[in-house]
């Protein structure tokens, strides 16, 4: 019962880690009926872990134990209600969990990345042609006359004056 929870947890982070992948490629494509598509899609499958993970906490309180960690410790010295192989299995369908959230970091990472860049890029452009002054990272108490020669700059679009 515990290996078939742990599968299905297994199953569904391979369904998230697909689902982000496709919600990258609609962001980099700017499709944006495919990014609904897959942001509904990892919304469901965020509410179906957290359902396997219910049923797993359940599965563990019946067998009595608070966790996954616990029951591989008590477990690997062969208990005798317990075979030292089933141990062995739960243990390494833990660890496929972890390197499956570890690869759902990193494709979310990159997601992040991606419309971290769009955001940035969309704003340089709005201050390159429409010329509105961007908010300063340093206080104007220093060097006032840099600063308004810095926004004279954007008093004048580099658009408008190339027209």
């Amino acid at each position: 019962m515990l290996k078939e929870n742990l599968k299905d947890e297994i199953r569904v982070l391979e369904s998230m880690i697909q689902a982000f992948r496709g919600l990258e490629g609609a962001v980099l494509n700017r499709q944006t009926d495919m990014i609904a598509k897959y942001a509904i899609s990892v919304e469901e499958l965020s509410l179906e872990i957290s359902t396997i993970e219910l049923q797993r906490q359940d599965i563990l309180k019946n067998l009595g134990y608070a966790n996954i960690k616990e029951y591989i410790e008590q477990n690997r010295c062969s208990n005798e209600n317990v075979s030292a192989e089933d141990t062995a299995q739960i243990a390494y369908l833990a660890a496929e969990i972890v390197e499956k959230l570890n690869e759902l970091t990193i494709v979310m990472d990159g997601i992040k990345q991606v419309i971290e860049f769009e955001n940035h890029y969309f704003e340089f452009l709005n201050h390159l042609v429409r010329g509105t002054n961007p908010a300063s990272n340093y206080s104007f108490g220093q060097n006032k006359q840099a600063i308004s020669s810095y926004t004279t700059n954007y008093d004048n679009p580099v658009y408008d004056r190339l027209k």
